[in-house]
C-alpha cells in the first residue's frame, strides 16, 4: 500500500480550480506558481498534441480562414507573452541598475575583489 504525501494546503479558503495539477501542487506553492506551473504544463502537453496549421484549420465546426486561423493563434501567444511579462516584471532586475552585488559570485561590493 502506498501512502500519498498531503499536498493540500491547510490554509482555509484555497480556491480549487478545474485543473488537477494545480490542485496538487496547490499547497506547495504560492497561487501565482501553482497557476504558472500549470499553464506550463498545459503548454507542454499542447506541443506533444498540437497538429500542422492545416490539422488545426481542418477540426473547426465552423467555417474558418487559413489566415483568420493564423490571427488567432499568434494572437492568443501575444497575450499570454503579455501576461507572463506582466505577473514577473516585478520580479526582474533592470540592467541598467547597479545593486552593489556582483551576480556572479553573490559577493557585495569590494569584498569580491
Amino acid at each position: 500500500m502506498t501512502t500519498a504525501m498531503r499536498t493540500t494546503s491547510h490554509r482555509p479558503g484555497r480556491p480549487q480550480t478545474d485543473c488537477a495539477l494545480a490542485d496538487r501542487v496547490a499547497g506547495m506553492e504560492t497561487p501565482m506558481l501553482t497557476e504558472m506551473a500549470a499553464a506550463t504544463f498545459h503548454l507542454e502537453r499542447l506541443l506533444q498534441s498540437v497538429g500542422t496549421p492545416e490539422q488545426e484549420l481542418a477540426a473547426y465546426t465552423v467555417d474558418m480562414t487559413a489566415a483568420r486561423h493564423c490571427d488567432y493563434v499568434l494572437g492568443i501567444a501575444d497575450r499570454i507573452r503579455r501576461a507572463l511579462d506582466k505577473l514577473t516584471a516585478p520580479y526582474e532586475t533592470p540592467a541598467a541598475v547597479d545593486t552593489g552585488t556582483d551576480q556572479s559570485t553573490g559577493q557585495s561590493g569590494d569584498a569580491a575583489a
